[in-house]
């Protein structure tokens, strides 16, 4: 397995793990994020065949991200085929680790309270503390989840 940000001529792919009502927005907006330095999309691979991603946000205009000290982790997710064999954990723990040698000390996530699978696994990576509740729309759908804070034992 390989785990690497991508290109923005890679953006295409993640069409292959998400089913957007909309790509061609999605490629777009995560151009001019990617081309801001306001995230990266990580990806894991098995050979040359995308099996999952996690995006991550150097900024935001609230709680979610300080550029410097604190990511926000987002679309966290693993192809149905890949799940349940610890490539999620191979991926988020590999992005946490990457991102604290650059400084990052605080790590935030937005899980919806339905979503166990997501939950057990941000438990495990003590993403613990309940910060806030959001409300957010992405291509016509809405989202209400829990904003959970892991800080770095130093």
């Amino acid at each position: 397995m390989i785990i690497r940000p991508i290109t923005i001529s890679e953006l295409p792919i993640l069409t292959q793990l998400f089913d957007y009502n909309d790509p061609t927005e999605m490629i777009e907006q995560n151009e001019r994020d990617i081309n801001n330095c306001t995230i990266d999309i990580f990806v894991i691979f098995d050979n040359d065949r995308p099996i999952g991603e996690l995006h991550v946000a150097y900024k935001s205009d609230d709680e979610r991200a300080v550029k410097g000290n604190r990511a926000y982790l987002y679309a966290f997710r693993i192809h149905e085929d890949y799940q349940g064999r610890g490539y999620g954990k191979q991926l988020l723990q590999s992005v946490i680790a990457t991102l604290t040698e650059q400084g990052y000390s605080e790590f935030t996530v937005g899980v919806e309270d339905d979503n166990t699978k997501a939950k057990h696994i941000y438990d495990s990576f003590r993403f613990t503390e309940l910060i806030a509740r959001k409300y957010e729309e992405y291509q016509g759908d809405g989202y209400e989840y829990g904003l959970y804070l892991r800080r770095s034992l130093l």
